[in-house]
């Protein structure tokens, strides 16, 4: 069991919370033994929740995640958590937190706010669709520094709790409209420029996948481009995020994106997946033929 093997290997350091010091030493025995068996460790995890605040308090960065107050894993609330760089009260969780900050997904995490800005930093597209747009802290940083941005956001999200608390961030700004919509059920209407999405078809099944991206691709307009963020399967977090957090993704590779787009019928869209500096988060860029 992972608390009887604690005592001789980490045990003091869960106790405590990890200094930065500490985190390869971590990362490599979350890989290890995830790696050799995987439900043995998520059995073993749950014990070390039990005991240990920062896995099981929601002011934690990964008791919150599991926790899912709102129903889901990774919700806006978490992802602007990341963002924001926060870490909770109390020395334990605070060192947890740090640990959590410093992983590379959630630098990707924080890396694919930056991807996002800088492709409507660089195109200026003049009308965007933000899909599944959580926490908007994107939208709201790019207009404090582009408030003249001849740029106009649609934000389609299905949470309620996202949009009041994305519209309270963004304190009334006109050129941000919000539609509180299932992207399964919502019907695309008119054409974008841009369209992004950075971390829902981390969720989705390939089926659901195809299915969602074909809807997306009729709402581009000719010479607009499609990006979609997908984590990558060489995501060097995955223990922690499954068994620390509980948040699981569907992990994809750069033939894996480019074939499901040949499936939702864009083989003619030039595919290209890019990546941020992290190397955790990919993107698939589509370009709708002129």
């Amino acid at each position: 069991m992972l608390t009887r093997t604690l005592p001789d290997a980490l045990h003091d350091l869960f106790v405590a919370g990890p200094d930065a010091a500490d985190y390869p030493r971590i990362n490599d025995y979350f890989n290890h033994a995830y790696h050799r068996d995987p439900d043995a460790f998520m059995l073993q995890f749950e014990l070390l929740r039990e005991q240990h605040a920062a896995f099981h308090s929601p002011d934690a960065i990964a008791g919150y995640c599991c926790l899912k107050p709102f129903g889901y894993a990774g919700d806006f609330q978490l992802i602007d958590r990341l963002y924001t760089h926060y870490t909770g009260d109390g020395k334990h969780i605070a060192r947890w937190d740090a640990f959590a900050q410093a992983q590379p997904a959630a630098v990707a995490v924080r890396n694919r706010k930056t991807y996002f800005m800088d492709l409507l930093t660089n195109g200026m597209p003049g009308r965007v669709l933000n899909v599944a747009s959580g926490p908007a802290r994107d939208v709201f940083e790019f207009y404090e520094k582009w408030p003249q941005a001849p740029i106009t956001v649609d934000c389609l999200e299905y949470d309620a709790h996202a949009i009041a608390y994305a519209k309270s961030l963004l304190n009334g700004n006109e050129r941000v409209l919000f539609r509180q919509q299932n992207i399964l059920t919502w019907k695309a209407e008119g054409a974008y420029q841009l369209v992004w999405s950075s971390g829902l078809f981390d969720y989705f099944t390939d089926a659901v996948f195809v299915r969602v991206l074909r809807k997306l691709l009729s709402c581009v307009e000719p010479g607009g481009e499609l990006v979609i963020g997908n984590f990558s399967d060489e995501n060097p977090n995955r223990a922690f995020m499954e068994a620390g957090m509980q948040w699981y993704l569907h992990h994809r590779s750069p033939f894996q994106l480019t074939d499901l787009a040949r499936q939702a019928g864009a083989a003619d869209w030039t595919p290209v997946v890019r990546n941020e500096p992290a190397g955790v988060n990919l993107f698939l860029h589509l370009t709708k033929p002129v």
